[in-house]
């Protein structure tokens, strides 16, 4: 019984990466996903190996507030995807500088991904 949850749940994840541009798979991965309504949403975190400055010996320092980005709707409901990055700082040190990496989803002006975005400003919206 096990396996086939396994296998649905590989499945439903593989569907919703349909609809999450590949540029953002990348760099980051699906933890979960949520219906609320008429709104969906996709929860993405930053890959554990995408460290910013690999110059020096750094450790994880938590979590940024997630960036939300409207994507295509998706049978009806409005999609969202928030994105979560990772903090680093340098290990052993005891500031509080981090560092992040810095990502260019939107388009400009927008909170919208580039796709989704170019094809509203197509159409006047």
């Amino acid at each position: 019984m096990e396996k086939k949850s396994e296998d649905q749940a590989s499945i439903q994840s593989h569907l919703y990466s349909l609809f999450v541009p590949q540029e953002i798979l990348n760099s980051f991965s699906i933890t979960s996903i949520e219906e609320k309504d008429e709104d969906l949403f996709i929860y993405l975190v930053e890959k554990e190996d995408f460290i910013p400055d690999n110059s020096f010996d750094s450790v994880q320092n938590g979590y940024m507030n997630p960036i939300e980005l409207n994507s295509f709707p998706v049978s009806g409901k409005r999609c969202f995807l928030l994105l979560t990055r990772r903090k680093w700082k340098i290990r052993g040190s005891s500031g509080s500088k981090s560092y992040t990496n810095t990502y260019d989803f939107a388009l400009e002006g927008t909170k919208a991904t580039k796709l989704f975005g170019s094809f509203l400003k197509e159409f006047g919206l």
